[in-house]
C-alpha cells in the first residue's frame, strides 16, 4: 500500500486485525491452493537472493520466502498496524519497514526481485511505484507481479455483470468489504482498476519487459475434487506478469 493514498491505507489500517487473521489461520482459499503456487512457480529457486516484500501485509509472504532460504527480504507497508503484526513474527532474514512503496527506503540497485503479491493500484500516481521498483532493483532484476484481473474482477455483488465499456478503459473503483470464509471485514477496501492496456503499460513505461503472463486458476484436480472451485471460480480471477529490467 502507498502512504500517497490515505484511502486504500486507511482501510487496511481499518481491516488489519481481519487480514491478519484470515492469513495466519489459513483461511483465503485462493491464498493457499492457488496464488502461492503460482507465485513461486514464478519466483523460482529463493536461495541467496534479495527480495524486496513490495506491500508485506502481516508478512506472511516475506517469511515463506525467508523460509526458502532468500538472502533478504525487505518488506514494505504503508498500513502500521499490519507491519506491527509482521514484526511479531521477528526473522532476521526480513526487515520491515514502514513506508511507502512509492517512495521506497531502500538504495538503488539493491534486490534481485520485487514481488507484488495481490497489491491494490495506487490512486495517486498508479505509475510511480513501478519506476521505485526500477530503481530498486539490480540490472536484469526481475519484478512478479500478481494481481486481481483487470479484466475479469468485479464486486461481490455484482459478479454476474460486465463492466461497462466507459468504466472499463477509462478505470474503475471498487469499494466493498471482502468476506472470506464467512468472515466479513469491519471496513470496505478501496481498490481501482484500470484497463489490461494501461495496466502493462505503467509497468511497460518503467523499463521492464514481460517475459511472461499467466491467469493461475484451480487444476482439473481441485474442480473434480473440490466443488468449492466450481462455486468460486468461475472466470479468471488473477493475472501474474513476470517482468524484467531492460538493461
Amino acid at each position: 500500500m502507498a502512504a500517497g493514498d490515505p484511502e486504500i491505507t486507511d482501510a487496511y489500517s481499518a481491516n488489519a486485525a481481519f487480514w491478519t487473521q484470515i492469513i495466519r489461520e489459513g483461511r483465503d482459499k485462493y491464498q493457499t491452493g492457488l496464488v502461492d503456487r503460482a507465485l513461486f512457480e514464478a519466483i523460482g529457486p529463493c536461495e541467496g537472493k534479495a527480495f524486496l516484500d513490495a506491500g508485506c501485509g502481516e508478512g506472511y509472504f516475506s517469511r515463506e520466502l525467508a523460509r526458502r532460504s532468500a538472502g533478504h527480504v525487505h518488506a514494505v507497508d504503508a498500513c502500521a498496524e499490519l507491519v506491527a503484526a509482521a514484526r511479531d513474527l521477528p526473522d532476521p532474514a526480513i526487515t520491515y519497514h514502514v513506508a511507502d512503496i512509492a517512495a521506497l527506503p531502500l538504495p538503488d540497485n539493491s534486490v534481485d526481485v520485487v514481488v507484488a503479491n495481490r497489491l491494490p493500484h495506487g490512486l495517486a500516481d498508479p505509475g510511480k511505484r513501478f519506476f521505485e521498483f526500477a530503481r530498486a532493483l539490480r540490472p536484469g532484476g526481475r519484478l512478479v507481479s500478481l494481481a486481481l484481473h483487470p479484466c475479469y474482477y468485479t464486486a461481490r455483488d455484482s459478479q454476474n455483470e460486465k463492466p461497462p465499456l466507459d468504466e472499463y478503459f477509462e478505470g474503475r473503483m471498487v469499494v466493498q468489504h471482502f468476506e472470506v470464509d464467512g468472515l466479513v471485514s469491519p471496513e470496505p477496501s478501496v481498490q481501482r482498476f484500470f484497463s489490461l492496456e494501461e495496466h502493462v503499460s505503467m509497468i511497460l513505461r518503467a523499463g521492464f519487459v514481460i517475459t511472461g503472463l499467466t491467469e493461475p486458476r484451480p487444476t482439473p484436480e481441485q474442480f473434480d475434487t473440490d466443488p468449492w472451485w466450481q462455486e468460486h471460480y468461475t472466470r479468471p480471477l488473477f493475472l501474474l506478469l513476470q517482468c524484467r529490467l531492460d538493461a
